[in-house]
């Protein structure tokens, strides 16, 4: 008889190393600005598949090892690869070894874990991490009730324990989570909500009440519009996208307004009009929101700036006095300072070429007619940074018919895009 043999040790830590540092690329990659969805697959979440594959194989002492090092850690990626691994892997205590992961962690480490385990296939053998997760306090109610909502999954007590905690990260979680509820459920969250003292809450709020089409919530997000504060600045998006002219007329407003002014760019490219195009190219005149406005421009528009040559060279950096040089400084730069910068004058050339295809009054997206089709069309094939807030007016427009998360795997997605279809094109009931 042969006797089974193991994987070697080194192998597996091999692999386990390769999948951490895949897994960060991934989560990078699903806020591109230049890759879509297969090409994502293309070049990271397929390599990630194989390097999980190969931690699964690990047997029960490896995993314990594993899972300690990165807790003791504290390696986001690397403990979302442990509750990915761990929630389908097929050692006999894996399960065990993910309960006793997740009763210890608290904060970021306990996010990081659910992160990993709310994109990994589940099946029956996670239904006591089910019930750990629903006793184990407020904190791990909210993680639960976010792992519930990520899935689609039907939300329970979890979501009443983390509310009622009266812990404000907390409560913010359960309404967020709170967003895949049916909305003549959601509406007494949302209104509780909005009543909040803490400013994360009553966005989390808003946030599901806009999705739901809850009325009060859209009041309360034009009232935040009018006098923009940077901790509401997340609602301007939402403003523009399903606002009218007089909406839009707040976020051109909020330009010139510096502690929201980024987050009024971002909402240019979501109202997509003739005027939003050029308020883009007005804002190219301010070096520090160069790269924000040309990304923008290129959503209003369908440009793109590296394939039409509308790109300047970063400049160069002067290197400081040693004297002068903060060594604590972080030099990892953030995703939008990598985002290309544009070159204006090409920019305003371009558009000088373009407008006249663009008709007054008319939303467009990546320079379609703002319609369902052109929505969904851009969910399917265009750069990753969007996709959110085209999954989000797709689902506050069709009443919850196409219902995508744009931030699970792509066999996931492409699963949910396909029902989301066929449910919008089915003919109507006569």
């Amino acid at each position: 008889m042969n006797a089974q043999v193991e994987p070697l040790p080194e192998l597996i830590d091999e692999s386990f190393e390769e999948a951490t540092f895949l897994w960060s690329r991934w989560e990078a990659d699903l806020a591109s600005i230049s890759r879509n969805l297969d090409e994502v697959w293309t070049w990271t979440e397929d390599r990630l598949g194989g390097a999980l594959d190969g931690v699964q194989l690990a047997p029960d002492a490896i995993l314990e090892r594993l899972t300690r090092t990165a807790l003791n850690d504290g390696n986001r990626h690397a403990l979302s690869v442990c509750g990915h691994v761990l929630a389908t892997a097929a050692a006999p205590n894996a399960r065990a070894i993910l309960a006793e992961l997740l009763r210890a962690s608290t904060g970021d480490k306990l996010g990081a874990l659910v992160r990993g385990i709310e994109v990994a296939p589940l099946d029956g053998s996670f239904a006591p991490i089910t019930k750990l997760l629903t006793r184990n306090g407020p904190e791990h109610a909210a993680a639960l009730a976010r792992l519930k909502a990520f899935r689609r999954a039907e939300l329970g007590a979890e979501l009443t324990t983390a509310f009622e905690s009266n812990v404000a990260h907390l409560q913010a979680a359960a309404l967020r989570a709170a967003r895949q509820l049916p909305a003549q459920y959601a509406a007494a969250w949302v209104d509780a909500g909005l009543k909040h003292d803490d400013p994360a809450v009553r966005l989390a709020a808003a946030m599901t009440g806009l999705k739901q089409r809850i009325p009060n919530a859209w009041a309360a997000t034009l009232a935040t519009a009018r006098n923009p504060r940077p901790e509401f600045a997340a609602l301007l998006g939402p403003v523009a996208m399903l606002g009218g002219d007089a909406e839009y007329q707040l976020i051109y407003s909020a330009l010139a307004e510096p502690p929201v002014r980024q987050a009024a760019i971002w909402a240019l490219g979501n109202i997509g009009t003739r005027d939003a195009a050029a308020y883009c190219i007005a804002a190219l005149k301010h070096p520090e929101l160069a790269k924000a406005a040309g990304e923008a421009y290129c959503a209003v528009t369908g440009a793109d700036l590296a394939r039409d040559r509308l790109t300047n060279p970063e400049p160069d950096e002067t290197a400081p006095a040693f004297e002068a040089d903060d060594l604590d400084a972080n030099l990892v730069p953030t995703p939008a300072e990598q985002w290309p910068l544009p070159n204006p004058d090409a920019l305003r050339e371009h558009w000088n070429k373009a407008q006249a295809r663009f008709r007054n009054g008319v939303r467009y997206v990546r320079g379609k007619p703002a319609t369902l089709e052109a929505l969904m069309g851009a969910v399917e094939t265009a750069p990753m940074l969007r996709r959110p807030d085209y999954v989000f007016e797709l689902y506050v427009r069709s009443v919850g018919k196409y219902d995508v998360e744009p931030r699970t795997t792509r066999a996931v997605q492409r699963q949910m895009m396909t029902v989301g279809r066929a449910r919008l094109t089915e003919p109507a009931a006569s």
